[in-house]
This record gives structure tokens, C-alpha cells and sequence, in this order.
């Protein structure tokens, strides 16, 4: 005795199928994307920043100072 299946029941696995077929297209268009390299600062942006270290070590080595030294 086959009982025809309902309407419900297809629904359900067409869009069981095409749910997966659109989940497997995003996994693979995200996966396919090459992650971009960061920017490289500039020499004179290394040394800009090194020198505001530097200046910011000098001020707070001369706020510890003693007055009497």
C-alpha cells in the first residue's frame, strides 16, 4: 500500500536540497578569497615613531630624576 507523499514532505526536501546547495556556493566563494596582505608602514614612518618612543623614554626618565642630581 504506497500513500502518495504529500506536498509537505517534497517541500521539505527541495528545500533541504537547495539550502544545501546555497550553503556549499558560500563556503566556496569564501573559501576561494585570498586574505589581502597588510600594508607595510614606510621607513620614515618607522623612524617617525621610533623618535616618539624615544623623546616619551627621555621625558619620563627626567620627571624620575631626583632635583638633586
Amino acid at each position: 500500500m504506497d500513500q502518495p507523499r504529500s506536498s509537505v514532505t517534497v517541500g521539505r526536501q527541495v528545500g533541504v536540497v537547495v539550502g544545501g546547495i546555497i550553503a556549499a556556493m558560500v563556503f566556496v566563494g569564501c573559501a576561494s578569497d585570498k586574505p589581502k596582505p597588510m600594508a607595510q608602514p614606510s621607513s620614515e614612518q618607522v623612524k617617525g615613531g621610533a623618535d616618539r618612543a624615544f623623546d616619551r623614554l627621555k621625558q619620563e626618565e627626567g620627571e624620575r630624576r631626583p632635583s638633586g642630581m
